[in-house]
């Protein structure tokens, strides 16, 4: 639904054509990058795509105050991280109202590879995994990183290496 090339459910929302149009455009250059960060954020399809949808959700409500003249990219990204970190702290709260949680079913090589690389992205700090998404993933430059971060290109290096290097060492 949000990769409608020809308006999909915003065509027409507003009695500003020049903020559909560049909505729209937004969304046609910014949903593929969004989902990616989300799904990498996540490691879950559908939770990606609800985050992702949100994140245009709460652009298109907040098309009057953005500044259209700036990327549009990191504001979503940013959006989408918060969005993220408020997903995983309602699944934290449900899972601690569980009593019985049993693992998941491995089934070959490749899901216990999987499995280890997503444990090892699970104890990075969270700044560490979402500076590293956006770059190895979203393929944003550190620059960008910094934007969406608020910090400096320096510290996302930093941040990216050290992540790097602790998920090799788990991983090996």
């Amino acid at each position: 639904m949000c990769e409608s090339h020809d308006g999909g459910v915003y065509k027409v929302m507003t009695e500003q054509p020049a903020l559909d149009v560049r909505f729209r455009n937004v969304q046609v250059e910014c949903w593929t990058p969004v989902f990616r960060f989300a799904l990498a954020l996540t490691n879950e399809w559908d939770v990606a795509e609800d985050l992702a949808q949100e994140a245009f959700t709460r652009l298109w409500v907040h098309r009057t105050s953005v500044d259209w003249e700036r990327p549009m990219l990191p504001w979503l990204l940013t959006t989408t991280r918060h969005l993220a970190m408020d997903h995983f702290r309602r699944l934290r709260r449900a899972l601690m109202r569980q009593k019985d949680l049993r693992p998941w079913a491995l089934d070959g090589e490749d899901r216990v590879r999987w499995l280890d690389v997503q444990r090892a992205m699970a104890r990075l700090p969270t700044v560490d995994r979402a500076a590293l998404t956006m770059i190895a993933v979203s393929g944003l430059s550190y620059e960008e990183a910094a934007l969406v971060m608020g910090t400096t290109s320096g510290s996302i290096r930093a941040r990216v290496s050290r992540a790097r290097r602790r998920l090799g060492d788990e991983t090996s």
